[in-house]
């Protein structure tokens, strides 16, 4: 993997808006597509009001077998407030990168976590808020003590869910 290559994806990471999800998830898309050579088309993005606690909380999960991301919409909200704006997209763009990962058909969370951090490396610096989160958690930027637990999605029915209108040519594909 050339990281001249993919500098294209740093450049074009620098210019979204931290709240355009859909410019932010295609942007993923082509950078997993690129680097694994795999990709999903119709994917469903949704946030979900899952909750924070100081001691742990799911960022995000893929529904297996699905074309389903939900995102946690309490911990987005508390992210987009209080913590700097360049702190909020990295998180969002980690987050959608590595539950992306799983929807390609990475189940396994190791390997998903591996396969985000040299994603992450190719294209951002090692001081970069999206590498640090990826290499060292959550903790290594936000002030807030996170506990990466595990979630089970199957035995998690979603509720109150907004979904987001992703701008890509497969977007209007709904199929489960």
């Amino acid at each position: 993997m050339d990281k001249i290559q993919l500098r294209e994806f740093f450049e074009e990471y620098e210019t979204i808006d931290a709240n355009n999800y859909s410019h932010l998830f295609d942007l993923i898309r082509r950078i997993v597509s690129r680097v694994l050579r795999k990709s999903r088309p119709g994917i469903l993005l949704g946030l979900e009001d899952l909750g924070f606690h100081p001691q742990g909380f799911v960022g995000g999960y893929h529904r297996v077998g699905t074309n389903e991301i939900y995102l946690n919409r309490n911990v987005l909200q508390m992210m987009r407030e209080e913590t700097p704006k360049d702190h909020y997209k990295a998180y969002l763009f980690h987050l959608l990168l590595h539950e992306y990962i799983h929807s390609i058909g990475v189940i396994d969370e190791h390997k998903t976590r591996d396969f985000t951090a040299i994603i992450s490396r190719a294209i951002f610096d090692t001081k970069h808020p999206v590498y640090k989160i990826a290499a060292w958690g959550l903790n290594a930027l936000f002030p807030h003590e996170f506990y990466e637990g595990h979630f089970e999605p199957e035995e998690h029915t979603p509720r109150n869910i907004e979904f987001i209108q992703l701008e890509h040519h497969d977007s209007r594909l709904t199929y489960i």
